[in-house]
């Protein structure tokens, strides 16, 4: 028996793995500014998922080149939807699912990455660090919904009743955070836009009367007159009016 077809792949990936590292690991050491801060987050996040990428990759070539040496692809098969497949290609739709499974934990994981670096980013400013973890909560949510379903088609499973299901879930989710998503772009606008301040004095609608002290992504906190703190949902200045105080325009 020729051992080559197994022993090559894994070489090969020893080989992959050493290139692929020096050269995250080049890259992660990131630089000056915002960049060198986002290829640090990069760096941190590929290695484990490539790792076991590259090897899982590598040892089901090895597998399938075993199989198809000693003739046993067709002494197992197994229903995959409609089809009947043999173990080559039962290690073959391993594989995809397992590439896509290690794709979105990388995605996931840069998710996290990414909040706590814009999180260190704004310890000193107006950022609501609160709804930047939420944001990324529901990314990661979101990202393993994503793949997941991608997995699952993968692996030739019915998908016609599952996106149904999800439809019907999504539809539901996004009523339900409809809200959260107002008021998360209406911080945003305000953030971009900057029709107001911390320290301006504003007035909205009403009732909505203060000097700002901060400006997160979900809310405003405003100090009334007499001293009490206001939680105004940024979605409140998507629809109305905003007026600054004149004193405080005149000290501009």
């Amino acid at each position: 028996m020729d051992f080559s077809n197994i022993v090559v792949p894994l070489i090969v990936a020893l080989v992959v793995q050493i290139v692929a590292s020096i050269a995250i690991h080049t890259f992660g050491n990131g630089g000056s500014g915002i960049l060198g801060e986002l290829r640090i987050a990069i760096g941190r996040a590929l290695p484990i998922p490539m790792n076991c990428t590259i090897w899982f990759v590598a040892i089901t070539i090895a597998t399938q080149n075993f199989v198809t040496a000693n003739n046993l692809d067709s002494s197992f098969t197994l229903p995959i939807g409609e089809d009947m497949v043999g173990i080559v290609e039962l290690i073959g739709l391993k594989r995809n699912a397992f590439v896509v499974l290690m794709a979105t934990w990388f995605v996931s994981r840069l998710i996290h990455n990414f909040s706590s670096l814009i999180e260190t980013w704004n310890e000193d400013s107006e950022f609501d660090a609160t709804a930047v973890q939420a944001l990324a909560s529901i990314g990661v949510v979101l990202t393993w919904i994503v793949g997941l379903i991608v997995i699952m088609q993968s692996l030739g499973m019915n998908m016609s009743a599952i996106l149904t299901l999800g439809g019907i879930g999504g539809a539901a989710f996004a009523f339900a955070s409809k809200d959260v998503i107002s008021n998360f772009f209406g911080g945003l606008l305000i953030m971009f836009n900057r029709p107001f301040g911390v320290g301006d004095k504003i007035e909205s609608g009403s009732k909505i009367c203060g000097k700002v002290t901060k400006i997160g992504l979900y809310a405003t906190w405003l100090e009334t007159e007499d001293g009490k703190q206001m939680y105004v949902p940024n979605a409140i200045f998507n629809s109305s009016e905003i007026k600054k105080s004149e004193e405080d325009n005149e000290a501009k």
